[in-house]
């Protein structure tokens, strides 16, 4: 039986193992440290407790990719092996995942494990995983599936929209002076996966601007946007993410939705008050 392993910066939906309940599958986490402190990122994690210690922190939080070891844990089965990972560009995750799926063909002859690069990240990742299991209820060969899931990633866009600019300051990601002014003005940068980075694409006056901003880019860019999931995820921002789900679905026609919470490492970056869109 095939299984497929994604990292802790996957953020898969609560209904996951309900909509795929032939599906093996396993996490992979990585560890988040705050003056010292590691926090392993794993169903458990007191998330809010590790944001409120990253929050008082002056130095803020460092991330670090899982070791190939705890990769070729997860490889332990006897069927084909399928991985999601975060962006190559945001983490040495997927560098991890291939090692270890080396060193899974140097012992178990003729598997096959396959890493997907992202190229994104939290529900950019889950939907993949879900692409993945949807590809496996076909029972195609290998070969098409991979070939399958590949094209998808290509076609697939991410989005985060920040609320608050700490953590970005705190690790180097941004000036102080910039934040503040950031701040200040209510600027809301619309932020967007660009070949597996994630750069600022557009900056609006407040929330509610940099959504319609990126409604507006899937509008002349997205053809097939009917037989697209719209995933969001949040970080303590329900409500938030519930409005805007709301205003895409409105606005756009998706086949369906789904929203999630951030785990550790993608409340990280997102920060208290961001929420993340991929579709």
């Amino acid at each position: 039986m095939a299984k497929i392993v994604v990292d802790s910066g996957c953020d898969l939906p609560d209904e996951f193992d309900l909509w795929y309940p032939d599906v093996t599958w396993a996490s992979v986490p990585l560890t988040l440290t705050v003056d010292g402190l590691n926090y392993v990122d794993e169903l458990g994690l007191d998330v809010l407790g590790y944001l409120e210690h990253s929050e008082r922190s002056a130095e803020g939080p460092t991330t670090a990719a899982p070791p190939p070891q705890l990769y070729l844990d997860a490889y332990q089965e006897t069927g084909s092996i399928f991985v999601v990972t975060l962006s190559s560009k945001l983490s040495a995750s997927f560098e991890s995942a291939c090692l270890a799926a080396r060193l899974r063909a140097e012992q178990v002859k003729g598997s096959l494990t396959h890493v997907f690069d992202s190229f994104s990240a939290s529900v950019g990742e889950a939907l993949i995983a879900m692409e993945i299991a949807e590809q496996l209820k076909k029972r195609l060969p290998d070969i098409e599936l991979i070939s399958n899931v590949e094209k998808f990633i290509s076609n697939m866009s991410t989005y985060f929209i920040l609320d608050n600019f700490d953590t970005a300051v705190k690790t180097g990601r941004m000036s102080k002076t910039v934040a503040t002014m950031a701040d200040f003005l209510n600027i809301k940068p619309l932020c967007a996966g660009v070949n597996g980075e994630m750069k600022v694409i557009k900056k609006a006056r407040n929330y509610q601007k940099a959504l319609q901003q990126m409604i507006d880019i899937a509008k002349s860019n997205v053809d097939d946007i009917s037989d697209r999931i719209l995933a969001i995820s949040h970080c303590q921002a329900y409500e938030k993410a519930l409005a805007s789900q709301a205003m895409l679905m409105a606005a756009l026609p998706f086949k369906d939705s789904f929203i999630t919470t951030t785990s550790g490492l993608c409340s990280t970056y997102a920060a208290r008050g961001g929420v993340i869109f991929a579709f």
